[in-house]
């Protein structure tokens, strides 16, 4: 079984539904040549993922987003709430407004489970790489989750994260002075934000069926002493700058590549690129692996 992130369980299951979704059988990354043959060949007994910097992905509304949503219902029960409950919403509110949301490193890698997805081919082209993803063992603390499209779903996963930080807060008084207090409330939220903001996606993207694997907040030095599984910070050319990314070593429950296929994607040399990547897999020990052809008949060449 893969390892899950280990988080203290919910009070409202909806949370705790989002979190624990089982990935599917397959889940497929799109990449490039340059990219197929980073993860599959072997270097230092290694195959690794690369896991982006959420402020260079490319929806411009990731983590702003649900940040509204959030703030949309926190001003709901602004208007409706009784005094105890009235001071906690606004350090909530405050701390929408303060650093520690957006401004933090958080790394995301990006999956889909279509395997054969026209928008994925223009948008990255090359090849789609299926691994297990049921398979999948993480480093500790990542967790892998199906982004959420559905702007319904989306106002009711905010409002169970509004609710269970005020809840959780309330329960701890008044043992909690009131600064004390103001200050618990305004970290859980940041604290589940973190959790939950980056798998909010525009309805607009629903085609991508993305899952994603998604870090906990990690420091951009390397810390005096160990925190668990070490990942390590690496940087990439970007169009207009650098790209800050994570490795994060792709294993399954035997400490083995979880590599089911590869999908070359549409290709003048169909035949020609099919067979060279059944021989990349081969010099590199993947003969378990399937290669297929693109079945879709689209031209960008």
């Amino acid at each position: 079984m893969p390892r899950r992130i280990v988080h203290p369980p919910f009070r409202n299951p909806i949370l705790n539904s989002v979190l624990t979704a089982r990935p599917i059988p397959t889940l497929y990354h799109y990449t490039d040549q340059k990219g197929l043959l980073g993860i599959v060949k072997e270097k230092e007994r290694k195959r690794e993922i690369w896991a982006t910097h959420h402020q260079c992905l490319n929806d411009t509304q990731e983590y702003l987003h649900p940040k509204g949503l959030i703030r949309d219902e926190i001003d709901g029960r602004l208007a409706t709430t009784d005094s105890d409950s009235r001071s906690l919403l606004e350090a909530m509110r405050s701390t929408l407004d303060g650093p520690g949301n957006e401004d933090v490193n958080l790394y995301v890698a990006s999956f889909s489970e279509d395997g054969d997805s026209l928008p994925q081919w223009r948008a990255y082209g090359g090849f789609a790489l299926g691994f297990w993803g049921d398979r999948l063992v993480l480093p500790e603390r990542f967790t892998i989750t199906r982004c959420i499209y559905s702007p319904t779903k989306q106002r009711e996963v905010a409002r169970a994260i509004v609710a269970e930080v005020l809840e959780r807060t309330l329960n701890q008084m008044p043992a909690l002075e009131s600064h004390n207090a103001k200050l618990t409330v305004s970290v859980g939220l940041r604290l589940e934000m973190h959790t939950f903001a980056l798998i909010f996606k525009h309805e607009k993207f629903e085609g991508e069926k993305e899952w994603r694997i998604v870090s906990p907040v990690l420091m951009d030095s390397k810390p005096a002493y160990p925190i668990g599984e070490e990942v390590n910070l690496d940087f990439r050319q970007g169009k207009s700058m650098l790209i800050p990314y994570q490795s994060i070593p792709l294993k399954d429950d035997k400490d083995g590549f979880p590599l089911h296929e590869v999908v070359v994607g549409p290709n003048p040399n169909k035949e020609q690129s099919r067979r060279s990547v059944e021989s990349l897999l081969s010099s590199q020990g993947l003969v378990a692996a399937k290669v297929r052809s693109s079945d879709i008949p689209y031209r960008n060449w």
